[in-house]
């Protein structure tokens, strides 16, 4: 198939209901309660505004010293909230354990030069995202990875039944390929950051088509989007085909860590807009599968948006009802 510059290209939807198979290891909706179950979500909300609230808290602290901002990785963040949840779990002691392992999956996206990692831990405070940072900049060693020559940085933070918070925050320097420069680094990051704001916007633009049909909004889940970027990314390098083989897969990805009942995928890609956001995104609502998906009786969702260097865009969104 041809792909003509400024063309919009929209695979069919899929839905994938009452997948039994896919969840047999999760309770029941009739099980856990729906309190329970709400509880869930409302964690998994309050846990991604404590991430970002850690990111703005270092960044502001970091001006205020004439340090340049990181900038935040959703790569780097995955490995974070894996140990803040396994601390939370009590999987892995507080500690550090885990820390090369986390630096091995953080190297195969992204070479470094070194790397640093601050922990926290608080119980019953107001605003646990303020006590821990306040915490690191009191500790020397802490202060010292917050002030160091870092470019990127993930935050991951988890919350457990018992009411206890536990953060974790990664600090990389990639590390520069033979002939690059640090203006390449920025580029990249910029690239990143770039990516994240279309995600967010597209996040926006569906949550307000749903309100205007009188639907509640969709909350976001970085787990669900982790697994839509990861599937973007694949699109947009060749090693997928725009379409949605392996959905099933991502389903799964899905299941191991949220209670699902059904799972529904969009999927769009365009190249010379000057917003591809909107363009996939009117392309969903004129589509009746599609806007089946954006309509659904989902609660979370999570998006993905991956750019080759071809300029070709790659959006893949998730739509979660849990159990």
């Amino acid at each position: 198939m041809k792909i003509i510059p400024g063309s919009l290209l929209i695979f069919s939807c899929l839905w994938l209901g009452s997948c039994q198979s896919l969840t047999d290891n999760f309770p029941s909706e009739e099980n856990m309660g729906s309190q329970a179950a709400t509880s869930l979500v409302a964690d998994a909300t309050r846990s991604s505004a404590l991430e970002q609230d850690v990111y703005r808290q270092i960044n502001q602290y970091r001006q205020s010293r004439h340090l340049a901002p990181l900038t935040f990785n959703n790569t780097i963040a995955q490995q974070a909230r894996i140990h803040s949840q396994r601390m939370a779990a009590k999987t892995v002691p507080f500690s550090h354990e885990g820390f090369e392992k986390r630096l091995q999956q953080i190297g195969q996206t992204i070479p470094y030069q070194q790397a640093a990692e601050n922990v926290a831990f608080n119980e019953g405070a107001k605003d646990p995202a303020t006590v821990a940072v306040q915490g690191w900049l009191k500790s020397p060693g802490h202060l010292k990875n917050i002030e160091s020559n870092f470019n990127l940085t993930g935050v991951g933070v988890a919350l457990n039944r018992q009411g206890e918070y536990y953060f974790t925050q990664i600090f990389i320097k990639p590390q520069a390929a033979s002939g690059s420069s640090d203006s390449k680094i920025k580029k990249a990051s910029l690239k990143t950051n770039v990516l994240t704001a279309l995600e967010q916007k597209t996040y926006q633009q569906v949550n307000q088509y749903r309100r205007s049909q009188k639907l509640s909004p969709l909350l976001w889940d970085n787990r669900i989007s982790e697994v839509a970027r990861r599937y973007s990314q694949k699109m947009a390098n060749g090693e997928a085909t725009f379409s949605h083989n392996g959905f099933e897969g991502r389903v799964k990805a899905i299941a191991n860590q949220i209670p699902t009942r059904t799972v529904g995928e969009n999927l769009a890609f365009n190249m010379g807009y000057s917003d591809p956001v909107k363009v996939a995104v009117e392309g969903w609502i004129k589509s009746p599968g599609h806007r089946k998906n954006m309509q659904g009786n989902f609660d979370l969702t999570g998006i993905g948006i991956a750019k080759n260097a071809k300029g070709e865009y790659y959006l893949t969104q998730l739509f979660v009802k849990r159990r």
